[in-house]
């Protein structure tokens, strides 16, 4: 039963993929939409348009026929899906017709059921829903690229006077946020006001209120680039299991690579439909067919559209924060016994803050009655513990027996005594006899983040954090570079406020650690990218990363990844 549930998800996911929108040679430009479309936005525009027909019309899958009023705009991150539907608007021309709507009547069944006839009069328009935090870009998109009549409505206060309804009616569509929605179909429907197109922008992630009205239109389209939670009920997908049943499925490369990229670290994908309570009466959740919703252009046909600049990328590794302590608690937590590599004695020894010294310099350190005991134990060369040679020697200051490094750090860390006559051993009691200068790293996140800004004055830079107090730690030392710096806020006037500096160059640093904020936005001033912790989620990076790495990028994007964590 698992099996076969796990097939049906890897079918419809193979088809998605299958189905991408074919490559044409056909080039559309509405004389409304200032700038060029890339192929693959043309592409996708031609592609809605017969989805659009053909769903309305129906046509038959095996013995199925099938109709619909709603489709999937399912272009990758950055990839310039904005545009594309502004273009669609353009090009769709709304005339009165009369045909049979999709839906069926509140009263129908299973075996007897019947369609309201609909007309799309003169007075209808369409409608965009976006996110509270994007209603800015939106606008800004729609009057750079487009000479397109519309009304953007952000607040109640806006729906006054019957004059409102006449410039609705005239315009090409209404634009709105999903907070005010309820307000803009409350008047539209007091109105008489129809919406042909609703396009909903990052439909995955957008809040809907479940008492909001429910949508009324001709067509509905859904736009993001993580389609996933509106296909499946329970996104919840790991994808070792779906590779495990690839020979059983003609696996589309795309979607194999999907399922392969990074599985030993996260193979679990977990979607989340935030407004599922209100999307769930649109969605086809268990309709075996649902895949032919989705539009989107196949990697192929972006690679060939639309050239991206090259993103720079460096691990840097610093100085890391550890104790014995906090060793104990790492393996207690995980229920794993102490097993310290010797690959990692190195950023141990330093990070827990030993002594490392030659031979000759520690026994300058010692009583001369001890000299030739310390000698011979160092000439012996074997762990007290494995009783194996020694590697990195370490030597304890008590009875002067030698150990491997990472012998004695497992026993300390379960014992904190010698191993061999029982006293009580402290950090400053044990030193590593093995110099490893070329290995040596000195400098924290935080002194990397400031020489980085330092040699960067004239740069942008983001960096993501998942504590925001790292920003109240680099705050200070930032200003005393005479360089601004912000957080992003869960406030939205606040993130306004910051953003706009921030594009206007007013402030050059962004610390951000609620990455979901950013869904959507595009910074494209943004030249450098730093993670000062590592987002565990490949799609949450992703959104931070296509926030800079966006269409219409010119320069390349360095990203530094600050890894401090030792693998132990």
């Amino acid at each position: 039963m698992e099996d076969t549930f796990q097939y049906d998800k890897l079918v419809i996911l193979n088809n998605v993929y299958q189905n991408a929108i074919p490559e044409t040679n056909i080039r559309i430009q509405s004389p409304h939409i200032k700038t060029a479309l890339y192929p693959h936005q043309s592409d996708m525009v031609l592609g809605m348009r017969a989805y659009r027909d053909k769903m309305i019309h129906g046509f038959v899958i095996g013995n199925r026929a099938i109709n619909g009023k709603i489709g999937i705009i399912g272009d990758s991150y950055g990839s310039g899906k904005t545009l594309s539907a502004l273009a669609y608007l353009a090009t769709s021309h709304i005339a009165p017709t009369t045909t049979m709507t999709c839906e069926l009547t509140p009263h129908s069944s299973t075996y007897f059921f019947s369609h309201d006839i609909c007309t799309l009069s003169e007075t209808s328009t369409n409608l965009i829903i976006v996110p509270s935090h994007l209603f800015n870009q939106w606008r800004h998109e729609i009057d750079t690229h487009t000479t397109l009549s519309y009304v953007p409505i952000e607040t109640k206060k806006q729906l006054r006077g019957e004059q409102l309804t006449n410039t609705i009616l005239r315009s090409s569509f209404v634009l709105t946020t999903n907070k005010t929605y309820k307000a803009v179909q409350e008047y539209a429907s007091e109105h008489n006001i129809q919406w042909n197109n609703i396009i909903m922008d990052e439909a995955s992630s957008i809040y809907m209120n479940s008492s909001d009205p429910p949508l009324h239109f001709q067509f509905l389209w859904l736009m993001t680039n993580n389609w996933l939670p509106l296909l499946f009920k329970h996104s919840l997908i790991n994808k070792n299991t779906l590779l495990h049943l690839r020979n059983r499925v003609n696996l589309h490369p795309e979607l194999e690579e999907w399922l392969q990229r990074d599985s030993a670290n996260s193979a679990i994908y977990e979607g989340t439909l935030v407004s599922s309570m209100f999307l769930k009466e649109y969605m086809p959740f268990f309709h075996p067919q649902r895949n032919i919703m989705v539009l989107r252009n196949s990697a192929k046909n972006m690679s060939k559209s639309a050239a991206y600049p090259i993103i720079r990328s460096e691990t840097i590794h610093c100085k890391p924060h550890i104790s014995l302590q906090s060793l104990a608690s790492f393996y207690l937590a995980r229920n794993r016994e102490p097993t310290i590599p010797n690959s990692s004695i190195p950023h141990l020894v330093q990070a827990l803050g030993m002594e490392c010294k030659t031979g000759p310099d520690y026994i300058s350190t010692q009583h001369a009655s001890k000299h030739q005991l310390i000698k011979r134990k160092m000439i012996d060369n074997e762990c007290m513990i494995c009783l194996e040679p020694c590697n990195y020697m370490t030597i304890v200051n008590c009875c002067h027996n030698t150990y491997c490094g990472s012998c004695l750090l497992r026993n300390t860390v379960m014992h904190p005594k010698c191993p061999t006559c029982r006293e009580v051993l402290y950090l400053t009691s044990m030193c590593c006899l093995t110099p490893f200068e070329d290995t040596t790293i000195v400098r924290t996140k935080t002194e990397i983040c400031l020489e980085l800004f330092k040699k960067n004055k004239e740069k942008r830079f983001v960096i993501y954090s998942s504590f925001d107090n790292i920003y109240y730690q680099l705050f200070e030392e930032i200003d005393k570079l005479g360089l601004k710096a912000e957080r992003i806020e869960n406030n939205l006037f606040s993130q306004r406020k910051t953003l706009k500096k921030y594009k206007d160059g007013i402030v050059t640093i962004l610390f951000v650690s609620n990455i979901e904020m950013l869904r959507g936005l595009s910074l494209l001033s943004t030249t450098h990218l730093i993670f000062y912790h590592e987002q565990p989620s490949f799609e949450l990076k992703q959104v931070l990363i296509h926030s800079s790495q966006r269409l219409g990028r010119k320069d390349p994007l360095t990203i530094h990844y600050l890894h401090s964590e030792i693998q132990v």
